[in-house]
């Protein structure tokens, strides 16, 4: 059982506790009192109360009426043509002869007299004896239950339409007034009829007649106490304090359709529970359903009250409130709201699957793409990208993760998924709309094929390949096990290049250069060597790539221009016109501090700036304006620039006028093919024209015959470097070369 439905089902069952043990009944009384001030309207006016108020008392000179002019008042009554009336007190106690007499007498002369009785009650610990009239009067009324019971804080009223007594049952006064001829049961006082509508008629003015004779003509009519220091008052809900025989009287004119029925919270709670029970088989709350139930639970009760029908909604709601909670937790767990994609750590916590394969696809400069956009456009921009991706990828589900979208699909055999790959890069060559405007998305893929480890294992991994994709500019890498393997190699040369340079253990090798016309060594290029106890030698473009990836680079660079300038500063005092030729990362140009760096170094080795070269490569970002400031620089200090691997990159005439440079590489790629190829001679033959009409040096690269040498000499090559003069060499032997070639000459 999911987890949605547990608390669906939790949820419900507190609904029904609710209902049992009617936990929410004050609640439900002031939403029934609240929507009963919304349809107030005024009582008919075929209910007469008579009211023994201070204008009677006044008038009489007396505390109460005595039974006597009670009798009047009933011949009054019933001359003026009432049909019933009842009166709201037992007459349980004696009074003197004449009084008791006149009243009974009048008893007898008007059988559709109701007199008051309140039977034996338990409440709490106290029990209430039978109140009601003495035995004569007994014999000649009838009589009627006065009693109805208050809801918590007085906020609703619950009246019986009869009450047992003894063997049998008397109606109450309200099912009196009203005719009610119907089943026993109770029922709720109806407060949308307003209780200060009912027609009333002072006692005083009847007794002398000062009424409308057709005020009373068919009418039912109810005597009670309304004077100033009754204790028979009542609060109504939601308002004042009340004479307690106006609510006999609304008791009547609510009865008056028949009893309201009572539907109880079981209806509510049904529909409820369903609609949760709907909701937790959802792939997250359908709020808007939500908000439209929730609003038929607060104006449904509020037709059927025109209707006449109750039906309580406390439980529903709260079953439907604490459950929509709970979903809206889950959901919160699952999914990000904002995106509307899965949270990570839902992917996360699924099972291991062999059958599905774990996508994470990157977006290159996403803080920059979206640096100045609003939340908005910025989550507009994530969502027509995963739309993008339900083209080819069908029903699943997407995490967003800082600048990833990653997904589980199932398994692609390996023939087919490069095709797959493509599709998935070539839904993002067309530009996504972005803050009015379309932009360009570069798309970098990694797939953990890793079958046995965990979903949060392989989504790690799949967002680690799509960072290697991207570092090294390729469009998709998949992570199996030979890709994990080499992973795991390149994370522990990291951490050992960091105690190897700690150490001092990793080593430059010096390469001679040589100068073509007169056979001279005139400098040496420092090449990075590392031989890791376990691996081997690993190469240096791996080393330097493995640095730059994890932000080691400027560790390394200043590492290898330390070493090579402590070598350069040995080979000086052989040759002081010796220069160091020293290779520097591209990214390494983006840090200003390497300018104060160096300059340190100079002054620690006493290595003047015109005996070092620093070998720039061709794919260096001129684009960003750090690196154009830091290589002029270096220039104004009289540091030589070289373009290293020139015309292996993109607009190489443009990059040759732009960089400051005094040297121009010629790579090895074209150098070896000379002898061979008319098209690589053409090659650098230009290269070495471009060189000399902007007034810089010529060096070529990978000189291993004397064929290929002689050519360069014939084409004016300036230098040239490679195996036929000499291997990259450890200090001491550069040494050693160079002292050889100075007693030679």
């Amino acid at each position: 059982m999911s987890k949605a439905m547990r608390s669906a089902l939790l949820a419900i069952g507190i609904g029904v506790i609710a209902g049992v043990i009617e936990l929410g009944l004050p609640a439900e009384d002031m939403f029934r009192a609240m929507r009963a001030e919304i349809r107030t309207h005024d009582a008919p006016s075929d209910i007469i109360v008579v009211t023994i108020d201070d204008k009677t008392l006044n008038a009489l000179q007396t505390n109460l009426p005595d039974r006597k002019k009670d009798a009047q008042l009933l011949d009054q009554l019933f001359e003026a043509g009432a049909s019933r009336v009842f009166f709201d007190k037992a007459y349980a106690d004696p009074t003197n002869p004449t009084s008791h007499e006149a009243f009974e007498e009048a008893l007898k002369r008007h059988p559709e007299t109701y007199l008051a009785i309140a039977p034996p009650l338990k409440e709490g610990v106290h029990d209430y004896e039978v109140v009601q009239p003495i035995e004569r009067f007994k014999e000649n009324a009838r009589l009627a239950s006065m009693i109805g019971q208050s809801g918590p804080f007085n906020l609703s009223y619950v009246f019986p339409t009869a009450t047992p007594v003894g063997r049998g049952s008397v109606p109450s006064i309200s099912a009196g007034l009203a005719g009610y001829r119907g089943p026993q049961k109770e029922y709720r006082l109806d407060f949308g009829i307003d209780i200060h509508s009912i027609s009333r008629v002072s006692y005083i003015d009847v007794l002398q007649g000062r009424f409308d004779r057709d005020t009373f003509r068919g009418h039912a009519v109810v005597v009670g106490q309304t004077y100033t220091g009754t204790s028979d008052v009542h609060y109504e809900p939601l308002g004042s304090k009340i004479p307690g025989v106006y609510f006999h009287a609304l008791g009547a004119h609510t009865l008056r359709e028949g009893p309201p029925l009572d539907l109880g919270w079981v209806p509510g709670l049904i529909l409820s529970a369903a609609l949760m029970l709907w909701q937790a088989t959802l792939r997250k709350p359908a709020y808007r359903v939500a908000a439209g139930a929730l609003a038929l639970m607060i104006t449904v009760p509020l037709i059927l009250d025109y209707l006449s029908i109750g039906v309580d909604v406390f439980p529903a709601i709260l079953c439907f409130t604490i459950g929509m909670i709970a979903l809206e937790r889950q959901a919160r767990r699952v999914f990000d709201e904002s995106t509307g994609c899965l949270r990570v750590e839902a992917l996360e916590s699924a099972t291991p699957d062999d059958s599905v394969l774990v996508f994470a696809l990157k977006i290159k400069e996403f803080s920059f793409i979206t640096r100045d956009s609003s939340n908005k456009v910025i989550i507009d921009f994530i969502r027509e990208g995963a739309r993008r991706l339900t083209t080819t990828e069908g029903k699943v589900e997407f995490a967003f993760h800082k600048d990833t979208i990653i997904w589980l699909r199932p398994r692609i055999e390996t023939a087919e998924l490069a095709d797959h790959l493509a599709g998935l890069q070539a839904l993002f060559r067309r530009g996504i709309a972005h803050a009015g405007t379309k932009v360009d998305v570069a798309a970098h893929i990694g797939v953990d094929a890793n079958y046995e480890a965990s979903i949060r294992s392989r989504i790690a991994t799949a967002i680690q390949s799509a960072e290697d994709a991207l570092q090294a500019c390729t469009p998709a890498i998949i992570a199996n096990s030979d890709y994990l393997t080499a992973r795991d190699k390149r994370l522990t040369l990291l951490s050992d290049l960091d105690e190897a340079m700690a150490r001092n253990t990793v080593q430059v090798a010096y390469q001679p250069k040589i100068e073509l016309a007169t056979g001279r060594t005139v400098g040496a290029e420092a090449l990075l060597r590392w031989t890791h106890h376990e691996h081997g030698a690993v190469p240096p473009e791996e080393v330097v790539a493995m640095a730059e990836t994890h932000n080691r680079i400027d560790d390394l660079t200043m590492y290898v221009i330390d070493t090579a300038l402590a070598g350069a500063r040995l080979a000086r005092q052989i040759d002081p016109k010796f220069q160091i030729a020293i290779n520097i990362s591209a990214i390494a140009l983006t840090r200003v501090q390497l300018i104060y760096d160096i300059t340190f170094l100079m002054s620690k080795h006493h290595i003047p700036a015109e005996n070092i070269i620093f070998e720039v490569t061709e794919t260096a970002p001129l684009d960003d304006r750090r690196v154009e400031a830091v290589m002029s620089a270096l220039r104004e200090f009289g540091i030589h620039l070289s373009i290293d691997d020139f015309g292996t990159g993109h607009g190489a005439l443009n990059y040759i006028k732009r960089i400051p440079g005094t040297e121009v590489k010629i790579d090895r790629s074209f150098v070896a093919d000379m002898t061979v190829s008319a098209e690589s001679r053409s090659v650098v033959q230009a290269t070495i024209n471009i060189a000399h009409s902007l007034d810089r040096r010529a060096v070529a690269e990978g000189v291993e015959d004397r064929e290929t040498a002689s050519l360069l000499a014939d084409m004016g090559c300036d230098y040239a470097q490679g195996y036929l003069f000499a291997r990259a060499m450890p200090i001491n032997d550069l040494l050693q070369h160079m002292r050889q070639i100075r007693i030679a000459a």
